[in-house]
């Protein structure tokens, strides 16, 4: 009787960690025409686009223009630097941390305090 007893709520756990991990698709918005478009919010106006977009951009940028080797890098670090400065700080101040051959505590506390003062 305890078996089945186990089984039944082995069941029913399984049962609805299953139900939980499926999700029903959402219906997509209704498009809008940008006159009855709602006004930007605060939140959305300061959203960046991802760094990996962003570069991915700078990449296809260099490539239209034809450059290559340490020119096309140049331009697409440049180009990202622009597009996302702050992600460009963090990558200096993490290079820096590796140069002075800092690791673990030391290196997310170096981060951490360069990204801050800059």
């Amino acid at each position: 009787m305890k078996s089945l007893f186990a089984a039944a709520c082995i069941l029913a756990i399984g049962l609805g960690v299953a139900s939980a991990q499926t999700a029903a698709p959402a219906a997509p918005a209704p498009a809008m025409s940008p006159a009855s478009a709602p006004a930007a919010t605060p939140a959305a106006a300061t959203e960046l686009p991802s760094g990996k977009a962003v570069r991915a951009q700078c990449v296809a940028e260099a490539k239209a223009q034809g450059l290559k080797g340490d020119a096309r890098k140049a331009s697409v670090q440049q180009c990202f630097a622009q597009a996302r400065p702050d992600l460009a700080k963090a990558k200096q101040c993490r290079d820096e941390a590796k140069a002075k051959s800092l690791a673990g505590p030391e290196f997310k506390a170096y981060v951490k305090q360069c990204k801050a003062a800059g």
